[in-house]
């Protein structure tokens, strides 16, 4: 006769939907993406200004501007014959056309963070704020035709080679904002229907939120709005909020509750001990009350990859014993502690149940059940309200 698994344990049902709903989200980060930069309309372009440019000026210019001769002759010798614009740029075609210095940016396989890195910043080009200087603009083109002529020359070109490498990078370039953007949905899919539950039964009283605006492939984080704060009376048009809040990408900061609860993201803490010390947590999500200042705490896995549910549920257990060991090395009452995943395997769902079993932990939460069972929500609803001493 087998174990029994865990109540929280995904079947293999709630696996293929959360996998499901996992490619679904990060294909269409990709595809705002693309329409956010218009890269149909870029192509389009650089369709036009190849039937229009100097070939033979080009072959005279090349090597002032870093065009390898013989990656020229590549683009020449393909069949059909390839516009070197596809490729290449000229300083005059980047000061007459400073969008464009993204799509050759990304056919150069760089990230806007490096180029940062470097001092050749060209967001604000990018984004047609401005125009870089004759200077500049050789620099820039100079800089990307050196790369790209190395690329050529090692991989060979092919009619749609270009198209390949902008997406590739673009799609490098935006792993780290997708891994960001699986946890944010993961915090956002949990707490609008706490927020819900909490405006329904009139125990909410405010919310600190920022907006992480406009996509882009940058891999940090500094894009996100300052923080802002809205009241919750009664009268507020609470599902006109959250549509605002799922259209602007909302990162939350605050729940504040009207008995003057907290419940907080995503919010480093530093505790001292008697000796000097300082214990350093970082919990997903942590309760204030008026009775206890770290009354619960829980982390947060919103990854759908079964084989990486072991990883999740490693640096989640990582994070969720600094908060042990701190509060008892300080100490602080023992918090009650939880852990939420989008998926839990049988191996996961067992070891969460020891821990359980243990003391360690008091509840484990299934997000993607949560998500398709009404039921399961209201249950991690009441219980959170538990946690803010409501």
């Amino acid at each position: 006769m087998s174990e029994q698994l865990p109540p929280f344990a995904s079947s293999r049902a709630e696996i293929k939907l959360a996998v499901e709903q996992n490619a679904i989200d990060r294909g269409t980060l990709f595809m705002r993406v693309i329409v956010s930069y218009d890269i149909d309309g870029i192509l389009q372009e650089l369709a036009q200004l190849a039937r229009q440019y100097d070939k033979e000026e080009w072959q005279e210019s090349a090597l002032s501007f870093g065009i390898n001769e013989f990656a020229l002759r590549l683009l020449d010798e393909s069949e059909p014959p390839i516009p070197y614009v596809y490729y290449f740029s000229t300083p005059k075609l980047l000061s007459e056309n400073p969008h464009l210095i993204f799509y050759y940016r990304n056919v150069s396989m760089l990230s806007n963070k490096v180029m940062r890195g470097i001092g050749l910043d060209t967001t604000r080009y990018e984004a047609g704020a401005t125009t870089p200087t004759p200077a500049e603009s050789l620099e820039l083109s100079t800089y990307f035709n050196e790369i790209i002529s190395a690329l050529v020359l090692a991989g060979g070109v092919s009619p749609q080679r270009h198209v390949l490498m902008l997406t590739a990078n673009l799609g490098d370039s935006l792993g780290g904002m997708s891994r960001n953007e699986v946890g944010r949905t993961a915090m956002m899919r949990l707490l609008n229907p706490l927020v819900r539950f909490l405006h329904r039964q009139e125990l909410l009283d405010s919310i600190s939120f920022s907006f992480k605006g406009a996509l882009d492939s940058d891999e940090s984080d500094d894009n996100a709005t300052g923080r802002q704060n809205v009241k919750l009376t009664r009268e507020v048009d609470i599902e006109g909020l959250l549509s605002e809040f799922e259209c602007n990408r909302v990162k939350y900061h605050e729940l504040v509750l009207s008995n003057g609860s907290r419940l907080l993201v995503d919010r480093q803490l530093k505790w001292a001990d008697k000796l000097g010390g300082t214990h350093k947590i970082g919990p997903d999500l942590y309760s204030a009350t008026q009775i206890q200042d770290f009354a619960w705490a829980a982390e947060v896995k919103g990854g759908a990859d079964p084989a990486g549910s072991d990883e999740h549920w490693k640096t989640a257990t990582q994070a969720l014993n600094r908060i042990l060991n701190a509060s008892q090395i300080t100490g602080r009452p023992k918090p009650a502690l939880s852990f939420i995943a989008t998926i839990f395997v049988d191996r996961v769902a067992r070891e969460a149940q020891n821990w359980i079993d243990a003391g360690k932990l008091t509840t484990a939460y299934n997000l993607t059940r949560m998500l398709h069972d009404q039921d399961e929500m209201e249950r991690f609803c009441i219980d959170v309200t538990r946690f803010l001493n409501l």
